[in-house]
Order: C-alpha cells, then structure tokens, then sequence
C-alpha cells in the first residue's frame, strides 16, 4: 500500500443548497477518525479579518458594487492563503475548504457578468497554493434554490445571510454555468451529482477522496 499523503488541500464547493457544507463536517469527522490532522476551513470567513468581509459580502444590509464585492473576495482569499492555507499546510495537515476561487468565478464572474480577465489577474496575486482536489456538487437550479431559502427561513438568517438567494432563478443558472466551466478550465477538480440524499454523496465523496489520498 502507499503511503497516505500528507499536506492535501482539497475544496468542496457549489450551488447554494448542494449540501456542501453538511459534507465538509462529514469528510472532516471520517478523516479525523482515521488519524488524519485536519483543518476544516471556509471562504469566505476563514480568518479574523475574512469574518468581517463575509459579514459585509453576504448580508442584505450592504449595497456594494459588483467589482468591490469582487475585490473584497479576492482581499479575503489572500488573508486565508497566507494565514491559514499555507501554514496549515506547511505543518503537514490535510485542509478541507468549504469555498474557494470555483465559486468566485461562478458567482462574480458568470452570475454577475464581470470580466473574467480581471479574476485571472488577480488569482495570480492571491492564489498561492492551489487545491490538489476541488470537488464540485452539481445540483438543478430549482432544487438548490428551494433547498437554500428553506435553509434561511429555518436558520431565521434571510438578512445577514440571503443576499445572493434573492437573485432569483436566473441568476443561479449562470451560477451553475460558471462551475461547470471552471470544472471544464481548472485543474483536479470533479463534478459529482447532488441530487440524492446526504448518505449516497458522502459514500461518493469518501470514495474520491479515498483514492486521492491513497487510503
């Protein structure tokens, strides 16, 4: 058998409503208790300082401009790389983020029309260590979009957190449309189907991330 491998940044990302973030915990708590040193991480948020920017990005209380909220992304990212990523890394731990540079395209890019140029730019000034595997959940428009409102309704969070759920159908179309394409132009990364219940995706998402990391 070879030996597991160490220092693994690996992203799980997608349409509001895919069930990300359920599947992040669940990765994190099968890894820990295989021995693993994990860092569960998110963007944005990552960081002292990312907690205010993801306050200000996602809240319905702030009207910024569609390249200030992607300049504030990028400011994000690079305070995680620098602060988290990289040490954590660099200390032989296995990262698992909740967010990455995937959903900055699909949403700033593709769902808000921004020039894609000006995010390839900037990546080169704020990504510095790639992830060695971005795991994308594919979910329709329709169900993500149902599945996220219920989830702001439930948490009472529709103002501090339903910015982005308030754009409508259409929007999240083009959000899903920049995933794909990213799937289609980055490296290392696999779409996986996130229509099916929670035990059926993590089964697939153990299974990748098994072979990934040699286990």
């Amino acid at each position: 058998m070879q030996p597991i491998k160490k220092s693994f940044f690996l992203v799980i990302d997608g349409i509001d409503g895919c069930g990300k973030t359920t599947q992040c915990k669940l990765l994190k708590e099968y890894l820990n208790n295989i021995g693993l040193n994990i860092l569960l991480t998110k963007e944005p948020g990552g960081t002292k300082t990312g907690t205010i920017l993801r306050n200000i990005l996602i809240s319905t209380d702030y009207d910024i401009e569609p390249n200030t909220e992607l300049l504030l992304y990028s400011a994000d990212r690079l305070e995680h790389q620098k602060k988290i990523i990289i040490p954590g890394l660099n200390s032989g731990k296995t990262i698992i983020c909740d967010r990455f540079i995937s959903s900055t395209y699909a949403y700033q890019i593709f769902a808000r029309g921004l020039e894609k140029s000006f995010l390839q730019y900037l990546e080169q000034h704020t990504v510095f260590k790639w992830p060695d595997l971005t795991i994308i959940i594919d979910l329709p428009v329709e169900i993500a979009l149902e599945r996220a409102l219920k989830r702001l309704k439930d948490q009472n969070c529709e103002n501090s957190e339903g910015k982005f759920e308030k754009n409508g159908i259409d929007f999240y179309k083009k959000v899903r449309e920049g995933f794909l394409w990213y799937s289609k132009n980055y490296k290392n990364v696999k779409v996986i189907n996130g229509d099916r219940d929670i035990d059926s995706l993590f089964k697939e998402i153990k299974s990748i991330v098994n072979e990934k990391l040699c286990l």
